[in-house]
């Protein structure tokens, strides 16, 4: 029984997670600090989002080839131009739901003492949008800060493109984090028994143990009185649970407040 149930859970996993997986088209950082530093951290940060998005499973990257022959078609002098309704034509030439631009509008590294800890730190600060290419509205709009720090004891002459690279890294997780708050990792109850609830997203989705799951059915559907456009849907939260244990696909988790009850087929989310 257990055989059957486990082979459910992965035949389901990898549906789910293929069916929820949004596509995002992260364009060239630009450099509006125009130091080395800056065109450094540009390129570390383009890299570093690209990466942390594909590793999380759950995000299809369209190719950079593509993009800047679709940037090309469109006749962009910068992609800080994708906004409104290039946005929407962007989005359809290149099949991204959403789009990554922004640009770096600080980048250094400098030695610092405090008496009580010496040593050198990067800094870099970014100006992100990201964009519904649906719609053309910028969803989220913010400058974002990384850093990097080493010790003199540690290092006395670190290698600054190093800490460069650890500051985009510390930018890029954050630029992700806020990525997943509009789009959070979703997926399917596939086992459900007392409080111990078997899930369709593991590891190979970035679950982590002690990561937390709301579990909530989807109710109404909620559309604008004029245009009649699907604007969302209500959810009906069931309860929460945290993961206790995580595989490649699936994850178990501990039920912990319960509105209702849960049932094979509930919908989760990470938050």
């Amino acid at each position: 029984m257990l055989g059957i149930m486990l082979v459910a859970i992965l035949m389901v996993g990898t549906m789910t997670c293929e069916a929820a997986k949004k596509t995002v088209a992260v364009t060239g950082i630009e450099n509006m600090d125009r130091s080395s530093y800056g065109r450094k951290a540009a390129a570390e940060l383009d890299a570093a989002i690209t990466t942390i998005l594909v590793k999380s499973g759950c995000y299809n990257v369209v190719e950079r080839a593509q993009l800047s022959h679709v940037i090309r078609e469109l006749g962009l002098q910068s992609t800080g131009m994708i906004a409104g309704n290039t946005a929407i034509q962007f989005g359809q030439m290149v099949g991204a739901d959403y789009t990554v631009v922004g640009n770096i509008v600080a980048a250094d590294v400098d030695s610092f003492n405090n008496y009580l800890y010496k040593g050198t730190k990067a800094k870099i600060k970014f100006n992100f949008k990201f964009i519904d290419n649906k719609t053309g509205l910028i969803k989220i709009a913010e400058i974002l800060e990384g850093s990097d720090t080493v010790s003199e004891f540690e290092n006395k002459s670190p290698d600054r493109d190093m800490l460069i690279s650890g500051a985009a890294n510390d930018v890029a997780q954050k630029i992700v984090a806020k990525i997943d708050e509009i789009n959070p990792l979703s997926g399917l109850v596939v086992s459900a028994s007392e409080n111990q609830i078997y899930i369709d997203l593991g590891s190979d989705n970035g679950v982590k143990t002690g990561d937390n799951f709301i579990i909530y059915k989807e109710g109404n559907i909620i559309k604008h009185p004029v245009t009649g456009q699907i604007i969302a849907v209500k959810e009906i939260v069931i309860g929460s649970m945290k993961v206790v244990e995580v595989h490649p696909n699936y994850a178990l988790c501990e039920l912990k407040k319960s509105k209702g009850h849960v049932a094979v087929g509930d919908k989760v989310k990470r938050g």
